[in-house]
């Protein structure tokens, strides 16, 4: 892991450091990592890109559990839903993975050397 050992100090207005911290704060930065993230050029992810995705998924694994409890009830017959529950678990976790490994790309971009 690289130490950041050297310090610079920059004068900004309050307003810019509103935006600046609230931008740090939606990429799930730390304020030095985001700064140092945009000096360097590099891609700076919202994990917010992934929240319709994420919305999406869980009603569908709502409506999964919905129909397993009337299947199980015996109330409709379901073919395969022990599949798609699974098939869905899976899809659940590679998002989550995409979304922790787009956080340590961006934090290891700024700790990167720029050359």
């Amino acid at each position: 892991m690289r130490i950041r050992n050297k310090n610079i100090p920059i004068r900004v207005t309050e307003k810019e450091l509103e935006i600046i911290d609230r931008k740090a704060a939606k990429a799930k930065l730390s304020r030095t990592d985001f700064l140092v993230t945009a000096a360097l050029g590099k891609e700076i992810t919202l994990m917010e890109d992934l929240k319709p995705i994420l919305t999406e998924l869980r009603r569908i694994g709502n409506n999964v559990n919905q129909l397993t409890k009337l299947a199980n009830a015996g109330a409709v017959r379901v073919v395969g839903l022990q599949d798609l529950t699974e098939a869905l678990g899976e899809i659940h976790v590679a998002l989550m993975r995409i979304a922790l490994h787009r956080k340590e790309d961006a934090v290891a971009d700024s700790e990167a050397d720029p050359v």
